[in-house]
């Protein structure tokens, strides 16, 4: 699990299945962004499920409800945004959060992500969709 921001990290499928019996960054809100949703679930977190693809644009309505979720989550918590591997969608999603409330652009944001997170490998087709939203 990476800290992007304030309030907000980025993670894979297993960041968000441990949270059931650790959580140390104090996680209220998993947003889900892998196909299958998380299956080990802490009765103290809440989790939001948007099956995303890393090989097919994000539609208008999906992205917008992800990033509102984002939005009305980090107000009250901590926001762990993941993924299959935390490499492919997560770390757009959270980069276009970040361009959403005014902090970085989007290409600005992902620099900073791949720094603390080097693993990371933006999915083409997935930032193409999620940049023509912004």
């Amino acid at each position: 699990m990476t800290k992007a921001w304030e309030r907000l990290y980025l993670g894979c499928r297993k960041d968000a299945e441990t949270l059931y019996r650790d959580n140390p960054h104090r996680i209220t809100t998993v947003i889900s962004l892998s196909e299958e949703p998380v299956q080990w679930r802490s009765a103290r977190v809440n989790y939001l499920h948007f099956p995303t693809t890393l090989d097919a644009p994000v539609s208008r309505g999906q992205f917008d409800s992800i990033i509102d979720a984002i939005y009305e989550n980090i107000r009250w918590g901590t926001v762990l945004v993941q993924c299959a591997a935390g490499a492919g969608a997560a770390p757009v999603i959270v980069a276009a959060w970040m361009h959403v409330v005014g902090f970085k652009t989007i290409d600005a944001a992902l620099d900073d992500i791949r720094e603390v997170r080097p693993q990371i490998s933006p999915s083409a087709v997935l930032l193409k969709s999620v940049k023509e939203h912004l």
